[in-house]
């Protein structure tokens, strides 16, 4: 497993840097050493909690309280979906999918966080395949987690 301050721009077999439009992408520029991937997970930290608050504070005018917890995650359709239970399911479906400008960034989120989890699996023969991302809605903050299908 990487540990923080292990640059993440030299995948295990030592080719191909990280592509400069993902750096470009996460707002961070490389040094000598590259990009670490505490630079990443910091990245992913303060765009996750800054989506969260905002959503939290769009979903108070609509009526919708938190708690209880709303999990998210992407659709087959490319739409966000709420997973799982959640008395206000259709009317926060319908509220993000129709802001494009909240499509946009949960997508960067979830983008930052599968290059995270990525970059943590790298080496330990374990993939991402069958996991899917969820950002939870809690009344404590957003989280972020991955689970199988």
């Amino acid at each position: 497993m990487n540990i923080a301050s292990e640059p993440v721009n030299v995948p295990a077999n030592g080719s191909d840097p990280l592509d400069s439009g993902v750096a470009r992408f996460l707002g961070l520029t490389g040094t000598d050493d590259g990009i670490k991937l505490n630079d990443i997970r910091s990245k992913a930290a303060g765009e996750l909690k800054r989506f969260g608050d905002d959503l939290g504070q769009h979903l108070k005018e609509i009526d919708i309280t938190v708690p209880p917890a709303v999990q998210l995650r992407s659709a087959e359709d490319g739409k966000v979906a709420v997973f799982g239970d959640h008395f206000g399911k259709e009317k926060i479906e319908t509220f993000i999918n129709a802001d494009t400008r909240l499509m946009k960034w949960f997508k960067e989120v979830e983008v930052l966080h599968e290059i995270l989890r990525r970059a943590e699996l790298r080496g330990s023969g374990q993939t991402t395949e069958g996991q899917h991302f969820n950002l939870g809605l809690t009344s404590l903050g957003s989280i972020a987690f991955f689970s199988a299908d």
